[in-house]
């Protein structure tokens, strides 16, 4: 059964993008709760958060001032603990963090993004030796860029962004992506909704989230233990994203969906 991250304080207003609001997660869990367990995180630790970045670049959050810093660390806390989750239980986690976390690297944040929640997550989990080998599955509209520097030649962690992928092969390139990966030990999903067809991308539907959610847990219980946790990215019409996250989480799990849109693509 998939379990649901999520803490009353992401839905804490602090310096940000204009349209990173509360009501992101506000929307995602009028559509979860009630349907999943939900599991309230802590924040992560200064030790968790320098395997993934530099002391000056905590020192420069830091200087965002205490909102943003409470913020930011406690949605690398709710990352780690989706991992932990799915590192013990073998089943599917969904953390409803924000802010976002992938266009964070080493030494740099930006795109709303201040911690790279996902390198927090996993590199805690490679550091305690809780797995060996894990891939990253990023359906972001926008190139996870921070990720891709922090594990870049890391070869204990593959990475498959889909940003820039043409809109109708979108799908196909996280099948083929799947189709060729080897065993590993965890999958990690940072889960952008902005590829929506209302949302900024113009793109994929909500029959579309589900299709990607039933690929992705198919193949975390084949090539992974059924260890797979998905990490909130971006998404930016509340109205839709709830619906949409909804889908995704009930492909992930193996369910099916009922009344919603049909696919885009066949």
């Amino acid at each position: 059964m998939l379990k649901v991250v999520f803490h009353e304080a992401y839905m804490a207003r602090y310096p940000t993008g204009a349209v990173e609001t509360p009501a992101r997660v506000r929307s995602i869990m009028g559509n979860l709760q009630g349907c999943y367990e939900v599991v309230v995180p802590r924040p992560a630790s200064k030790e968790d958060l320098l395997r993934a970045h530099t002391p000056d670049h905590l020192t420069q959050v830091q200087l965002e001032g205490k909102a943003v810093w409470e913020a930011a660390v406690l949605a690398a806390g709710g990352a780690l603990c989706a991992a932990r989750l799915t590192a013990q239980s073998r089943q599917p986690v969904f953390a409803a963090v924000r802010p976002p976390g992938h266009h964070a690297g080493r030494n740099r944040y930006g795109g709303f993004c201040f911690f790279n929640n996902m390198a927090v997550s996993l590199l805690a989990l490679l550091h305690d030796g809780t797995v060996k080998r894990a891939a990253v599955i990023d359906f972001d509209m926008h190139r996870g860029d921070g990720t891709a520097e922090i594990f870049n030649g890391d070869s204990r962690c593959l990475f498959l962004d889909v940003s820039s992928a043409e809109k109708e092969c979108f799908v196909q390139n996280i099948a083929g992506f799947l189709d060729a990966l080897p065993l590993v030990d965890i999958i990690g999903i940072s889960a952008g909704f902005d590829m929506h067809l209302k949302d900024w991308g113009g793109c994929l539907s909500n029959s579309d989230y589900h299709h990607i959610g039933r690929l992705l847990g198919e193949t975390a219980r084949r090539k992974a233990f059924g260890r797979v946790f998905a990490v909130l990215e971006g998404g930016y019409m509340p109205h839709e994203l709830g619906k949409a996250v909804y889908a995704f989480c009930r492909g992930l799990e193996g369910k099916e969906l009922i009344d919603v849109t049909p696919m885009t693509r066949p």
